[in-house]
């Protein structure tokens, strides 16, 4: 919420902030979440604190007059009073201190309401499925396999998020920013093309023109919170476990393999070439037995060929292919040329 808070217009942000606090906690519709965030934007900044004891204190000594949102024009002497009838001076400044209080924070939560959500599109694709999209604002996105995107457009952003899979996203320049979010964190730009990859735990950006924002995860506080940008020729990992985003040089400053069909490993372990081979569902990759860990696997592949991958790790290494039932290719170790080097 503080963020929104942030966005009124004019004065003294803290005093705002509070007022919209203040209003918010005197509402029919208050929450426990609601609660549970104005306390720890209390603590946050002392400043807080006092701007909302300030309030408080003004609303206490208004007494009887504070719920009254005619308080204002009862005392400035709209309606009509008996003649030489007069208020003493510090009840009518505390009263319509506190009128101005109730109408500052008024607006200030009529200003902050989170606006009704926007309509959704939800993309999705299946395993072994790509889907190119070309949305309503001129963002091309190229959803891989087993993923699914979902999109709003709002008055002041292109909100997009990624439930799982990976995509690559074209971002039609526009005066409104597009992010693109997950859990574990996400993206801010305006006209880009990157790619990003959410799995379990963490989410992989990588940036081939423009510049974006890395969006924290969900729950970063402190300085973990800010944004961190990053330029075209890097990748980033974000997720919960990591104290800031990891970035280091994109050694491929093209668009992404992937999008004609192919898989690239440089130096992979096995297990993970493995895995990648198995999200487009074209045969399953076992392994069996623990002397194919220290394999890595460097070279272009077809995403539909795992079986031409397997026939090759058999003929290349000391690795045994079995074909038990359809659709499983089993790997395992050969007993026969385990000491055999691979070429």
């Amino acid at each position: 919420m503080s963020s929104e808070l942030e966005s009124i217009a004019g004065g003294d942000p803290v005093r705002q902030q509070a007022a919209a606090w203040f209003a918010r906690l005197r509402s029919d519709d208050v929450a426990a979440a609601d609660t549970q965030r104005w306390a720890a934007w209390l603590e946050a900044d002392p400043r807080h604190r006092s701007a909302y004891e300030r309030l408080e204190r003004l609303w206490s000594e208004a007494g009887e007059h504070a719920p009254d949102p005619e308080i204002a024009r009862r005392l400035a002497g709209a309606e009509a009073r008996p003649s030489g009838a007069r208020r003493p001076r510090r009840l009518r400044a505390l009263a319509t201190a506190a009128a101005a209080v109730v109408a500052a924070a008024i607006g200030a939560w009529a200003l902050t309401r989170p606006p009704a959500p926007a309509p959704e599109t939800t993309y999705a694709t299946a395993v072994g499925e790509q889907r190119d999209l070309s949305l309503e604002d001129g963002t091309r996105v190229t959803l891989d396999t087993d993923t699914r995107l979902r999109v709003a457009y709002l008055d002041d952003e292109r909100r997009m998020v990624l439930d799982r899979g990976r995509a690559f996203f074209r971002v039609a320049p526009e005066a409104r920013p597009l992010s693109v979010r997950t859990r574990h964190g996400g993206v801010r730009v305006v006209g880009t093309a990157f790619e990003m990859r959410r799995d379990e735990g963490t989410v992989d950006v990588a940036l081939i023109e423009g510049e974006v924002l890395l969006l924290p995860p969900e729950e970063a506080r402190g300085a973990a919170a800010a944004p961190v940008r990053m330029v075209a020729g890097q990748r980033a990992r974000l997720g919960a476990g990591l104290p800031a985003p990891r970035i280091e040089p994109l050694q491929a400053t093209s668009a992404p393999a992937w999008l004609s069909g192919r898989l690239v490993f440089e130096e992979a372990a096995l297990v993970d070439a493995a895995a990648e081979f198995n999200r487009y569902g074209h045969g399953r990759v076992v392994l069996d037995g623990e002397g194919l860990a220290a394999i890595r696997i460097t070279g272009v592949f077809r995403s539909d060929g795992a079986a031409a991958f397997a026939g090759a790790l058999a003929d290349a290494y000391p690795v045994v292919l079995d074909a038990p039932e359809p659709g499983v290719l089993r790997l395992r170790p050969d007993p026969d040329r385990s000491g055999a080097r691979a070429p």
